[in-house]
């Protein structure tokens, strides 16, 4: 089980960086899909406006805090994330993961 706790409504993930990979490549050994998102400040600014973003956060799989206001603002609401997953440092280490043991990579915009 998962440790959430509720941010400004927002359930994040209470885990650390190597707990998420660990996630996902369970995922990926498993075969299984995983919506994973990160957020910070800005997009809980953007969030209050547009529903479409709310609501894919909100059901995402594993929702890490990528921004360090997240964490210190968490903190002084007494809630407790164990530290910073910024998307782009998860992103390098899944590219290095997936070098290392043979994974493809797919990536995707719009």
């Amino acid at each position: 089980m998962i440790n959430k706790v509720n941010f400004l409504g927002i359930p994040v993930d209470a885990i650390t960086m190597q707990e998420t990979l660990d996630l996902i490549d369970k995922a990926i050994i498993s075969k299984s899909q995983i919506h994973h998102t990160v957020i910070n400040a800005g997009k809980i600014v953007s969030m209050q406006n547009d529903s479409k973003l709310l609501k894919s956060i909100i059901e995402a799989d594993l929702i890490n805090a990528d921004g360090q206001s997240i964490i210190w603002a968490a903190k002084l609401l007494g809630l407790m994330i164990p530290e910073r997953v910024a998307g782009i440092d998860l992103m390098e280490k899944l590219v290095e993961k997936a070098y290392k043991d043979n994974y493809k990579c797919f990536f995707f915009w719009s």
